[in-house]
């Protein structure tokens, strides 16, 4: 078995760790709703930045605080003369190591910003320069593709929506529905996605979509198909994929498509069937029962804001076994390294 897939196999232990030691995402919310900040930052890289691009999904849908992801080597480079007055910065990394993350959020507290960090090393440089910090339970990861971290990094900013709601008296069920995901996510290994590792057995290429709070795990999905199984995979919102990249989705072309319970489903689901009639291979993964060609089940959750985390749980179980079939170590890939320093 390889490191991915036991770490894969460890995420559900891990989300029920984060419910039954929650004291660092309560005393951030209660702080929050006692001052409620105007706009939120995410700085981030890689699958970090995913797990930021769903928090900022979740706390503007759930709560109504603009949150945005800033460039960089914007803050970390040009130092522009940004007015920040009660506003956040919430740093994601698994190592808090990145330098241009440790000077990012240095230089956006000096603008006026409070910051948190949520990391999953113990004494990192990142969580040393904020003023707050999440500590994620994930433990060391030893695959160089994150998996258990990423989905931890995705569990603290859910926590932080459903305690920081609740602390505001907005009744959205959410902090209830987070109780039972352990054991959804349990289940998620029980479902059959054999069409997938099918599919994608020889594959170069591909689209991945998403929309809503399942674009996060739509580019989530497709960076861990680069780095796996060398496959060409991109992500878009099935809506900007009309803009331009549709062009590419011919006959026998590769599509996976996230369709979460929501708004955004019959959208992404008619989609789908669009990309369907003119020849591609699409697979759509929607909770079980979901009426649709090519249905890779995922186990449905208490609130639609949570099935992105069964998805993505039952990708990576897949993705593990298809780097696998494919003859590839996808623990070690071939050009990169666990802990990524950029500048």
């Amino acid at each position: 078995m390889s490191l991915m897939l036991s770490e894969t196999l460890s995420i559900p232990s891990i989300v029920q760790r984060m419910l039954d030691e929650d004291s660092a995402v309560r005393g951030l919310s209660r702080q929050w709703a006692q001052s409620l900040p105007e706009l939120l930052i995410t700085v981030a890289r890689g699958s970090s930045d995913h797990a930021a691009a769903y928090f900022s999904y979740a706390l503007m849908s759930q709560v109504g605080i603009p949150s945005l992801s800033i460039p960089l080597s914007l803050v970390s480079l040009q130092q522009p003369p940004l007015r920040l007055k009660n506003a956040w910065v919430a740093a994601f990394s698994q190592s808090g190591k990145s330098p241009d993350l440790i000077d990012s959020v240095r230089y956006l507290q000096q603008r006026g910003a409070q910051s948190v960090a949520l990391v999953n090393t113990p004494d990192s440089a990142l969580a040393g320069v904020s003023d707050h910090e999440i500590l994620l339970p994930a433990g060391l990861e030893h695959s160089v593709a994150a998996t258990k971290s990423y989905v931890a990094m995705l569990m603290a900013g859910a926590q932080t929506v459903a305690s920081l709601a609740d602390a505001l008296a907005i009744d959205n069920g959410l902090s209830v529905a987070l109780r039972q995901l352990p054991e959804q996510l349990s289940k998620a290994a029980d479902e059959d996605w054999s069409p997938l590792l099918d599919l994608l057995a020889s594959a170069d290429k591909m689209i991945v979509v998403g929309r809503g709070a399942a674009l996060p795990i739509a580019q989530e999905a497709a960076l861990k198909l680069k780095e796996t199984s060398g496959i060409q995979a991109e992500a878009f919102s099935s809506a900007e994929v009309r803009h331009g990249p549709m062009e590419i989705i011919e006959e026998g072309y590769p599509v996976l498509v996230f369709a979460p319970s929501g708004p955004e489903q019959p959208g992404t689901l008619a989609f789908a069937e669009e990309m369907r009639a003119r020849g591609a291979h699409v697979l759509v993964v929607a909770p079980r029962g979901t009426a649709c060609e090519g249905l890779l089940p995922g186990v449905p959750t208490a609130h639609p804001l949570l099935e992105p985390f069964t998805m993505i749980q039952g990708f990576y179980l897949n993705a593990a076994q298809l780097a696998v079939a494919r003859g590839r170590n996808p623990d070690q890939p071939r050009f990169l390294q666990k802990v990524t320093q950029t500048h």
